[in-house]
């Protein structure tokens, strides 16, 4: 059954952490972050894997652990660059609902650290990853939730009612 799984994608700082843990409480489902996944697989940040390796090595490794994923009944929080795996995207896409949790480029801005790295290539800004990711997230995306002015909680019910909809449905 495809509804098994909530897998969230999202740029950085979009809450799919934030938002993931909760609603798999809500839910009853088992959490999990792919890139603490990546991070203890690899023992090393994954700024240090794009810094040392570089951009394709961590797509790499990301892929590769996306395809191992053990995807029944879970909350996943993806990395925002997973939308560059097409054949993980389409495997999470074949396993569970994938929800684009939707933020606007000044909150996003505002949420993230000065210093955070990100998976992308030196010369980027965040502006532009954001306009080079978000159309591959509304591609992947089963739904989008416009998280802009919302909770956490809102986000949580939201989703959770998409969810049971769904489960009903099939």
């Amino acid at each position: 059954m495809k509804t098994n799984s909530i897998v969230l994608i999202g740029m950085p700082g979009s809450g799919k952490t934030t938002v993931g843990q909760p609603l798999s409480q809500a839910l009853g489902m088992s959490f999990i972050d792919t890139d603490n996944i990546i991070l203890e697989k690899e023992n090393k940040p994954l700024k240090d894997i794009v810094a040392h390796d570089g951009l394709e090595r961590f797509l790499e490794i990301q892929e590769q652990i996306l395809l191992k994923l053990d995807l029944h009944n879970r909350v996943i929080s993806t990395g925002g660059s997973v939308v560059y795996n097409k054949d993980a995207m389409e495997f999470l896409k074949k396993n569970g609902i994938v929800i684009y949790l939707k933020q606007n480029l000044k909150e996003l801005e505002n949420r993230l650290a000065p210093e955070r790295r990100l998976a992308r290539n030196s010369q980027q800004s965040f502006a532009d990853i954001y306009a080079e990711r978000e159309p591959l997230y509304e591609k992947f995306a089963d739904i989008t939730i416009d998280c802009c002015k919302k909770g956490v909680q809102s986000i949580v019910a939201e989703i959770a009612s998409i969810y049971n909809e769904f489960k009903a449905q099939s």
